[in-house]
């Protein structure tokens, strides 16, 4: 899924309906997504997971499975949850991942079920008083969850001029999604860890145009303004690229890590069995 500029409306939140249209947009447009959002760096998911291999990941908002693909890249063991039934037909083109519809406040999985839960580009769209407690209920007790979000850098002006007119002009460092005071008021899991990495996305102009129409706020727009709005993306475009050279959006990755707290392990144990590892 996708950031999209998640606190720069402070009434759009999962209880209400602006929130829900925009975060069912997704589905309508995941092909574009899938060519035009970034992957994630391997070094952000490696500093997650640890250096090892064959570990159990769920990953949750998985949408066309971007970040799913680097962890079975790393060799581990993953399921790709989604809501959208139309993302994860992308997400099922790749290999090494099994998927399954369903959502962060209802996970289909058993107690204690996963070795990792990571999160890209979507944690932001959880109803986290209903999703933390299930994220703490299907990891084992030394688990871990990872939050990671890309956020392309921009200072950089001429990223910065595609963003204002795909978000407006509520775009920028202050805008940032912060978990840290949602994981620490759950009492779920450790005071988070933080590292950003830094990383590049090639574009051409196709590619630059479905960035945009991938992003939710452009995805709910009517035809006639969303065709403004991508043919503005493509003006920037023609003025910055120099083909056949790709375009390079930067990007810094924010990552956030913590595990199951004390609390977390003994309410699992009470609730239900531990699943035994495969």
């Amino acid at each position: 899924m996708t950031t999209d500029d998640p606190a720069g409306d402070a009434a759009d939140t999962p209880a209400n309906g602006a929130h829900a249209a925009r975060a069912k947009a997704f589905g309508a447009v995941a092909a574009a997504y899938d060519v035009g959002r970034p992957t994630f760096p391997r070094d952000a998911l490696t500093w997650i997971l640890g250096p090892g291999r064959g570990l159990q990941v769920l990953d949750l908002g998985a949408g066309t499975g971007k970040l799913a693909a680097v962890a079975a890249e790393l060799g581990h063991d993953v399921i790709a949850v989604d809501p959208s039934q139309e993302m994860l037909e992308v997400c099922r083109r790749r290999s090494g991942i099994d998927t399954m519809v369903g959502a962060a406040e209802s996970i289909p999985l058993a107690h204690a079920s996963v070795d990792a839960v990571i999160v890209g580009q979507a944690f932001h769209w959880f109803d986290h008083a209903r999703a933390l407690p299930e994220i703490a209920r299907v990891l084992r007790p030394n688990g871990v969850l990872g939050l990671l979000w890309n956020n392309a850098d921009t200072v950089v002006p001429w990223v910065r001029r595609i963003f204002q007119v795909i978000q407006g002009d509520d775009v920028g460092g202050s805008d940032r999604f912060d978990p840290v005071p949602i994981l620490d008021q759950s009492n779920l899991f450790t005071p988070p860890e933080f590292v950003r990495f830094r990383h590049w996305h090639d574009l051409n102009r196709e590619g630059l145009r479905q960035l945009a129409q991938s992003h939710s706020r452009v995805a709910i727009l009517k035809d006639t303004r969303r065709d403004q709005v991508l043919d503005q993306v493509e003006l920037i475009y023609e003025h910055t690229a120099r083909p056949p050279e790709a375009l390079r959006m930067p990007y810094f990755t924010d990552c956030f890590r913590a595990h199951p707290s004390e609390f977390a392990n003994y309410r699992r144990t009470v609730d239900g069995p531990v699943a035994p590892h495969l």
